[in-house]
């Protein structure tokens, strides 16, 4: 999910654009490393390593040997995967065009389609359905600078609340009561 090759809906995972692009990729040029026969004999062959102390390191050379050229192979001929840019509704209040999803390397976030005469971005705020108990504005799922999810008011920086706690399922169990 990280590397949004699938994602959540409900409990289930489903593919993702990307998702469907890297297995077909894997498939052309790698067909022998994602079929299950070839998982089942390496996984074989690396319990006898264990178990009975076969020579591993032969084991990973055998393997990379066909695997290295393989992988020449792709590098050569696979062109970079570009993810297409997803239009919002959302306009860009320094020129007026549309904002578009890009995608970073620490996720997703919004940029004006005018790119490069207009540099504006915001970072996309997913709303959990509660409101700040501090101004009233909308409270808003945010990370950490190392990833750990927080839950904080939309008004930053003029309101500084924070919470770890997910403030919508507090409103669910306090209406079940």
């Amino acid at each position: 999910m990280d590397r949004k090759y699938a994602r959540r809906e409900k409990k289930s995972l489903v593919p993702t654009e990307l998702g469907f692009t890297v297995t077909e990729l894997m498939e052309n040029y790698f067909d022998n490393i994602v079929d299950a026969g070839f998982t089942a004999q390496m996984e074989d062959k690396l319990d006898r390593v264990e178990s009975h102390g076969d020579n591993w390191k032969g084991l990973i050379e055998d393997f990379y040997k066909g695997f290295s050229e393989k992988l020449e192979i792709a590098d050569k001929e696979i062109e970079k995967v570009k993810i297409e840019d997803e239009v919002t509704d959302e306009i860009c209040e320094l020129c007026g065009r549309h904002m578009v999803i890009k995608h970073g390397r620490f996720g997703e976030f919004l940029a004006c389609s005018g790119y490069p005469d207009c540099k504006n971005t915001k970072p996309i705020l997913k709303k959990v359905g509660a409101k700040c108990p501090e101004c009233g504005k909308d409270i808003v799922m945010r990370n950490t600078k190392r990833g750990r999810l927080f839950y904080g008011c939309s008004g930053f920086p003029k309101c500084n609340y924070a919470t770890w706690d997910n403030p919508a399922k507090k409103d669910n169990e306090k209406k079940e009561d």
